[in-house]
């Protein structure tokens, strides 16, 4: 058995630091992409470039942080289901922004597509009859439909494609580890997937579940198909955050403004008997791009408060 000679290496602030990295964060402008951002920031990141088709959002995440922080943050504007606004903005990182490399992309933009019911309002009892589940599936349009797994998969999908040359850059330039000279984990990917796609129970529809499923299973094969170019890939399956996605919700349920505080759900709901919130992501994300996670590879990382452990999953 062998013990760390310098035990500075154990600190917090050395194991979880993510001082030098540059970051690209998609869908970075509102919910978790924010949290995300802000984390790193303030956390010694070098360069943060937040990836959203809504310029007013993004800039929104910028200035929610005092100027010593924000400063790394850089708003930049596109869409991730198009090739050419993604090649655009590689020029725009590559060129007017003078960076050659990234150390960690993080896929995050998603859309939890048309609403779908499945069961009665309220509550998971049936519907009446298999014919009104059969025109609840039937009322979506198709693109409606196709448009989730547009953005939440073939978005990745792009995005990966797109910057993969950068993270390799990051990777050729990474220095050779020593046990004189502070370690620098390898490149990465991380996608933002959810309980969702491991949940059994639809999440309002039966395709936002699916195309979280299909991050998932999408992140463990880049994460083997780019094993022999030393770049990595995790995911955060997340459960209920506090987001633009879930605040509607949270307001009619009337536990918006104590959503993250203990005692707002059952335990038969989360375990936690509340939401997670920015420490709760920032602490998922600190731990995957630091040092701290520098040994993980293909990981589904679930922050959920036990959600899935009371409900039908796959996990």
């Amino acid at each position: 058995m062998s013990y760390t000679e310098d035990v500075s290496k154990l600190q917090a602030g050395n194991l979880f630091g993510t001082n030098g990295l540059n970051v690209i964060i998609t869908g970075g402008g509102s919910g978790l992409g924010a949290y995300m951002a802000r984390s790193l920031a303030v956390n010694g990141a070098s360069k943060i470039f937040i990836i959203g088709r809504r310029k007013e959002a993004l800039e929104k995440t910028k200035s929610s942080l005092p100027e010593q922080y924000n400063k790394v943050i850089i708003p930049l504007v596109c869409d991730v289901t198009s090739k050419s606004s993604l090649a655009s903005l590689s020029k725009e990182i590559t060129g007017t922004h003078s960076t050659s490399a990234i150390d960690v992309l993080i896929c995050n933009s998603g859309i939890s597509g048309p609403s779908v019911a499945t069961v009665k309002p309220g509550s998971q009892q049936p519907l009446s009859s298999v014919a009104e589940l059969s025109e609840n599936m039937l009322k979506p349009d198709e693109q409606e439909i196709t448009s989730t797994y547009h953005v939440n998969l073939t978005g990745i999908h792009l995005t990966v494609a797109t910057f993969l040359p950068l993270l390799d850059a990051a990777n050729k330039a990474r220095p050779e580890p020593t046990s004189s000279t502070p370690f620098k984990p390898r490149p990465q990917i991380i996608t933002t997937s959810s309980i969702g796609g491991l949940n059994r129970r639809p999440l309002g529809n039966l395709s936002y579940g699916p195309s979280k499923a299909g991050v998932i299973h999408l992140t463990k094969q880049l994460a083997t198909t780019l094993v022999p170019y030393d770049i990595r890939a995790n995911t955060i399956a997340p459960g209920l955050y506090l987001s633009e996605m879930t605040q509607n919700s949270m307001k009619s349920q009337g536990t918006l403004d104590t959503h993250n505080v203990e005692g707002t759900w059952g335990k038969d709901v989360i375990p936690a008997t509340r939401s997670g919130d920015e420490e709760d992501m920032a602490g998922a994300l600190l731990y995957l791009c630091s040092r701290a996670g520098g040994y993980v590879n293909g990981c589904v990382l679930v922050t959920d408060g036990g959600r899935l452990g009371v409900v039908p999953g796959s996990y």
